[in-house]
């Protein structure tokens, strides 16, 4: 084997690291963005008052 066949060797299998990868990249980050998108923003809590009877007796 010559330098050049290593070389190529080395070309196809970084390729096919790279389509493998791609997919997930693509997959992952549409979930990751869905879930921002869609998450509730902070919950503002509200105090609930009962009214007061100030009637006086």
């Amino acid at each position: 084997m010559t330098i050049n066949d290593v070389s190529l060797i080395g070309k196809k299998v970084l390729v096919g690291v790279i389509v493998t990868l791609i997919p997930f990249i693509i997959i992952f980050g549409g979930l990751w963005l869905g879930r921002k998108l869609l998450e509730k923003s902070p919950a503002k809590t509200s105090q609930i008052v009962q009214p007061q009877n100030n009637i006086a007796s």
